[in-house]
């Protein structure tokens, strides 16, 4: 099989009037299943899964930086991606190879299993062709009938859980932490990044009746940010094993508490005879990219783009803009959530059509956005939307870019050619 017929494979899976699979024990169950025709790869492979409604992506990745930085092989699977799908199967930061991806799909049987399904299914089978030592492993949705939870994990991680997939997960916090805290084993071994009351009662009761041992950051790891600038943050952790001065070339003191949970779960690992050097973590930590989490990718006008989805991480976006960027900005959005957070905070909201059969139009959202700011343009175009928005930014203004994934990929890959394509200004 080609790399391009693997591809429309994949592609293939996603189709919009597919009725999912129940919400029920019936997902995991269909996922065992795939996972024994192709020979059990979550049986061997020793793994760190990480669940959360935020930060989730980011703490993978530096989990995933630090063991790498320690000599480890290192599988990492994150999702979504941002412009090509090998970005979701990784090998000590290297994007699984065209061929490999290839002879994998062509290896899956070709039945009803699910975009999702296929792509755990791929990624772990790579991983133990691969021989990794530890893969860090992304929650999806939810936790407990996610495709990943077949997976027996050293190391439970829950990354701050607020409001998102209500229509699947519940409506209260108690509900979404409930199916997060799906991913904590009997006797296992659970780390929790800062959580509201509701989600750390649910939490610290679920680690109660699995015996599972709990440590949350924030109470047991003590994390203080130093520094936050167009750099990155600084920040001091306080661990259980050791102090960790840390540099992180991430934007927000958010990136703090995501490097302050990631050590804590790297920290775990030393009870299953996996140590991580400080200086291991020093490095893994500096090293850590993570493109389109808040990411500056120019500086006239300051252009910044996020794939924030949700409430929580609108208000994060916010802040950061707030402390770092101060003034106005303009941006271009293909969410609701964003409205009430950041549209107040804009001179010239530009609004576009996602490609995706069920978004909202370019000028249904500017109807939103019209309650939140003074000038609302759509531009349906996604790339014209974006050329819209750089023709309208002063030198001195901020650009920001938020939306989807595959939006913001698509943005973020315009916007670093031209730059490429232009000549540096003075």
């Amino acid at each position: 099989m080609t790399y391009a017929a693997a591809l429309a494979f994949l592609d293939g899976l996603i189709t919009a009037d597919r009725p999912r699979p129940p919400y029920s024990e019936v997902k995991l169950a269909r996922m065992r299943h795939l996972l024994g025709l192709i020979g059990d790869p979550h049986r061997r492979l020793k793994s760190v899964l990480v669940a959360g409604t935020k930060g989730k992506g980011s703490t993978a990745v530096m989990i995933a930086g630090m063991l790498r930085a320690q000599g480890l092989r290192t599988g990492l699977t994150v999702k979504p991606h941002l412009v090509e799908y090998r970005e979701r199967i990784q090998i000590n930061g290297q994007m699984i190879s065209q061929a490999d991806l290839a002879a994998l799909v062509e290896i899956l049987p070709w039945g009803p299993p699910t975009y999702v399904e296929t792509t755990v299914a791929l990624a772990l089978l790579h991983f133990v062709r691969r021989e990794v030592d530890l893969a860090v492993v992304e929650v999806g949705i939810g936790g407990r009938l996610d495709a990943t939870n077949v997976l027996d994990p050293l190391v439970s991680v829950i990354t701050p859980i607020s409001y998102d997939h209500m229509e699947i997960l519940g409506e209260t916090l108690t509900e979404i932490a409930s199916e997060k805290a799906g991913i904590i084993r009997p006797r296992g071994r659970v780390v929790s990044a800062p959580q509201p009351d509701e989600a750390a009662a649910t939490i610290e009761q679920v680690c109660r009746v699995q015996q599972a041992r709990l440590v949350q950051v924030g109470r047991d790891v003590e994390v203080r940010a130093t520094a936050s600038t167009l750099s990155g943050v600084q920040a001091t952790v306080q661990g259980l094993r050791a102090i960790y001065p840390i540099t992180v070339p991430l934007l927000g003191r958010h990136q703090a508490i995501n490097a302050g949970t990631a050590i804590a779960a790297v920290e775990a690992l030393a009870d299953c005879g996996i140590t991580v050097a400080p200086d291991a973590v020093r490095r893994g930590l500096a090293a850590v990219r993570c493109p389109a989490r808040i990411e500056l990718i120019d500086s006239r006008p300051h252009t910044v783009i996020d794939v924030g989805h949700n409430p929580a991480s609108m208000a994060a976006l916010r802040d950061t803009l707030r402390a770092l960027l101060g003034g106005g900005m303009l941006a271009t959005k293909d969410y609701r959530s964003v409205t009430a957070l950041i549209a107040p905070m804009a001179d010239v909201v530009v609004t576009t059509t996602p490609h995706n059969p069920h978004a909202l139009s370019a000028d249904a959202l500017a109807d939103e956005v019209r309650t939140y700011a003074p000038t609302v343009i759509a531009v349906p175009d996604r790339r014209q939307a974006v050329e819209r928005a750089q023709a309208l930014a002063a030198p001195e203004d901020v650009l920001v870019i938020t939306g989807s994934f595959y939006l913001v990929g698509e943005a973020r890959e315009w916007l670093r050619r031209r730059k490429a394509e232009t000549p540096a200004r003075t």
